[in-house]
């Protein structure tokens, strides 16, 4: 094959590979184009008979915001309007007016998402409510013993789970989970209670009291030691509620509802601040704790912090 034809057929072939690059080039943009304008055909339809000349048709639907002003015929398209102020409609439609937006919040609810063109009104409950039985209702407390383990939302409750070991909670929540027990070793101190699904591990860094209960100052931590060591004993019911009675005579009862673990935390609390204001606690808790026939822990009590019984 001589020079000019090879020359000849590298040219034809530069030629044909440009015409189809120029063609491929062209052809996505025909297609970018037709995607990029809408089609009729994809306009959702309804069919249609002109009450006048009786013709039936296939008009097209009015997109989401405005509804059917005027239907089609033969010649003309569908008319389609804006709806007015609080209407709407939220899908292509044919209707020949606007839904009203007829949601209102109730008192427990705060507005999601005002009524607009496209969309009525949308409420839901308030913070500390969820929805149920079309109700807005507040969100279930965990009691003691048991920690949150899902925090309520405006569409579903709490969800509570008993405190595993190591674990505690003292008191009703609606936000808290279980916290775990403190460790009495890590901060040099001796366990005085251990732990259980109601209330903390309880230290100290009192060793023992040396004498009859009428100590001097300097023993309050031992004096706390003391107090926490009677509540949460396994005391039954009745008889800590006398005890109660007994140290505070201006107590006319208590409330029969209350569990253990609200009385026993209630009942720290009293003997805490009695601490505070009187000078010979352990001596008038160690009476209590015989007037009130719990012999048994008035001795354990004697053994643990070495306190003389009086003569």
């Amino acid at each position: 094959m001589s020079s000019n034809t090879n020359t000849t057929f590298s040219a034809m072939l530069s030629s044909h590979t440009l015409t189809v690059r120029h063609s491929s080039k062209w052809m996505v943009c025909a297609v970018l184009l037709f995607l990029a304008v809408p089609s009729s055909s994809t306009t959702p339809t309804y069919p249609w008979k002109d009450p006048v000349t009786n013709n039936k048709v296939v008009c097209h639907q009015c997109p989401p915001g405005t509804f059917v002003a005027q239907h089609c015929t033969r010649d003309t398209p569908t008319a389609c309007a804006p709806c007015p102020e609080l209407h709407y409609t939220q899908y292509w439609n044919y209707l020949e007016k606007c839904r009203y937006c007829n949601v209102i919040c109730g008192e427990l609810q705060v507005e999601l998402h005002p009524c607009n063109a496209t969309h009525n009104r949308v409420c839901q409950c308030r913070h500390g409510y969820y929805f149920e039985s079309e109700f807005c209702i507040g969100h279930a407390k965990c009691p003691a013993g048991s920690g949150v383990v899902q925090l309520g939302t405006p569409h579903q409750n709490t969800k509570c789970e008993t405190c595993p070991p190591g674990f505690f909670s003292s008191a009703s929540s609606s936000t808290e989970p279980c916290q775990a027990h403190q460790s009495c070793s890590q901060q040099g101190k001796e366990t005085n209670v251990v732990g259980n699904q109601f209330h903390d591990t309880l230290c100290t860094t009192c060793k023992m009291f040396k004498g009859n209960g009428t100590q001097e100052s300097g023993n309050e931590d031992c004096e706390q030691a003391v107090i926490d060591f009677v509540v949460y004993q396994n005391i039954p019911m009745r008889k800590l509620k006398r005890l109660q009675q007994i140290l505070d005579r201006h107590r006319k009862g208590m409330l029969h509802k209350e569990s253990k673990a609200a009385l026993q935390e209630k009942f720290h609390t009293y003997l805490t601040q009695l601490k505070k204001d009187h000078f010979e606690l352990i001596k008038v808790l160690l009476d209590a704790l015989r007037a009130a026939k719990l012999y048994t822990v008035e001795e354990m009590v004697r053994k643990r912090f070495s306190l003389e019984l009086e003569n």
